[in-house]
């Protein structure tokens, strides 16, 4: 989940929220490892709302880290640095 950087409107937010989501979307084709992948834009205004959530799978651990490590990813971490200002990230195995 991303927690965007503070706007001077909603608009500006909402536009900045869907340019996360498109990079995000992007990387689904680029990185062979990625199962499911959406990405979702936060549709209230709650204090303790993040603005931005990926929901991903991968066939295993080690596919995650592969993905971690994708350069096409981490292009999208530095992009995103200009965007975010905090982030959280649950990985587990169901």
């Amino acid at each position: 989940m991303f927690k965007l950087t503070e706007f001077s409107n909603a608009v500006e937010k909402q536009k900045a929220a869907e340019t996360v989501k498109e990079e995000l979307l992007a990387m689904k084709n680029k990185i062979p490892v990625i199962g499911e992948f959406e990405v979702g834009i936060n549709i209230t205004e709650n204090y303790s709302a993040y603005d931005v959530v990926i929901n991903s799978t991968f066939d295993n651990p080690g596919d995650l880290e592969i993905y971690q490590l994708h350069p096409d990813h981490l292009a999208f971490i530095a992009f995103n640095k200009k965007y975010s200002e905090r982030k959280a990230v649950v990985d587990y195995i169901f």
